[in-house]
């Protein structure tokens, strides 16, 4: 039987439960009987064609009975056809039509020695799990066929006992199968009771793990701010359902300022914190003049309003239109990459991220910039990534990148350019961490 999905485990019925694992069980018991009857149905198939006697009846009923082993076993495997797919969907209608089919041809060779027909197939019933009106319907209909070879049959004067036996040995087979499918549908029911459970609540939880990602992913900017005087581009691409990264620019008056920040660890902690620290960025957007002042006091926010130890590294990046100078503050974050005058390096500044219980004096640098000078800004993600080969991408990469790119590019291009080469540097691998890039080129 095929797997089901959490959305079918969360929907599924105690009914539907009990039937599918029902199903399972008389496919499997069925494929062994299948192979037990092909045997002597091979053999006496054989034995009955190259007989000397002139008659072909047993040749004729273990032909069919071959023929009806080798359909069913066809029919009741996993194919893509019409046929199959029905048989998959009324799994005990095929076998109850394969249980009456193989006992009729078991009572019409065997000619006078029927008998034991009579005992084995109530008995073959026990390894079946159906419900009751099915298994009182099969049961019914072997005693009616035993009654009716024995009424009008070969004439033998125990004909009364012998529908007797066949009466008493199917109420019993009956009466045995029926308890053992109640208590195994109460063991089912338990199991799928749990399961469904489980699945109701990854189900949950995936929805509101995606719900939070549609928020934090609401709080990275849908596009950079169209300004003549410099050209944006970002990118931030979470390794799991809420990422812990995150950038945004903030616009005053003739200067910007790009943020980038990135939480320790992944996942909804991390997203909520993310979230304090741009509601912190927003407030105080008028004071970013002062990238350190700013970092200083979310620094204090941080430290303060999270039980667990939550550390951030950040990076404020800001541009003076009028002055044509650079200001960078960093809490951690790692080095900014400057192309300025065809010449690539990194802005490194050395403190302790956002949110250590130890003083905090977060440094900053200026640079003046010209036009075509390029600024890049990105999370550990990028210089972290890890080949096959166990080698790290490194910041001395991510500079041989920008120093590659033309003179001319745009700051999507540049931005592109970092993620493909990080993407091929990584290969096959999975993303394992949060990944953002952040690049203004001056116009």
């Amino acid at each position: 039987m095929t797997a089901l999905s959490l959305e079918d485990l969360a929907t599924t019925s105690d009914d539907a439960a009990v039937r599918r694992r029902f199903d399972a069980r008389n496919l499997v018991w069925l494929t062994i009987l299948l192979g037990v009857f092909s045997f002597p149905a091979i053999g006496i198939f054989l034995a009955k064609l190259f007989s000397k006697s002139r008659s072909v009846d047993g040749a004729i009923f273990a032909g069919a009975n071959l023929a009806l082993i080798v359909l069913t076993f066809i029919f009741t495997r996993n194919r893509a056809t019409p046929v199959n797919r029905w048989v998959r969907r009324h799994v005990s209608a095929a076998v109850i039509t394969c249980l009456l089919g193989q006992y009729i041809l078991a009572l019409a060779a065997s000619g006078r020695d029927w008998q034991g027909w009579v005992i084995i197939f109530p008995l073959i019933m026990l390894g079946f799990r159906l419900l009751v009106s099915e298994a009182v319907l099969v049961h019914s209909a072997y005693v009616v066929m035993a009654a009716a070879v024995a009424l009008f049959g070969a004439s033998r004067p125990d004909r009364p006992q012998l529908v007797a036996v066949a009466a008493a040995f199917n109420v019993a087979a009956l009466t045995v199968e029926l308890l053992m499918s109640r208590r195994l549908r109460r063991e089912i029911i338990h199991d799928w009771s749990e399961r469904r459970g489980h699945a109701r609540e990854q189900l949950r939880m995936r929805d509101e793990l995606q719900y939070a990602r549609a928020i934090q992913l609401s709080m990275l900017p849908e596009a950079p701010p169209q300004l003549e005087w410099v050209d944006l581009a970002g990118i931030s691409m979470p390794a799991t359902e809420v990422g812990g990264d995150y950038f945004d620019y903030f616009v005053i008056g003739d200067r910007l300022a790009i943020v980038s920040g990135d939480v320790a660890g992944h996942g909804l902690a991390s997203g909520l914190v993310l979230a304090a620290l741009r509601s912190g960025f927003t407030l105080l957007r008028d004071s970013l003049g002062d990238p350190a002042a700013v970092l200083r006091r979310l620094h204090d926010l941080i430290a303060e309003t999270t039980r667990r130890r939550q550390i951030v590294t950040c990076a404020v990046l800001l541009l003076d239109r009028h002055a044509r100078r650079a200001t960078f503050a960093s809490a951690g974050h790692p080095p900014a990459i400057a192309r300025r005058n065809g010449t690539v390096s990194s802005i490194e500044l050395f403190a302790p991220p956002l949110g250590v219980r130890l003083p905090l004096r977060i440094p900053q640098r200026e640079l003046p910039f010209a036009a075509g000078d390029v600024f890049v800004l990105h999370t550990d993600g990028v210089y972290e990534t890890v080949n096959a080969a166990g080698e790290s991408y490194g910041i001395e990469r991510i500079e041989e990148t920008v120093r590659d790119c033309d003179a001319g590019a745009t700051a999507a291009e540049v931005r592109d350019a970092i993620v493909r080469d990080v993407d091929r540097f990584r290969g096959g691998g999975a993303q394992v961490d949060d990944i953002t890039v952040v690049v203004a080129r001056m116009m």
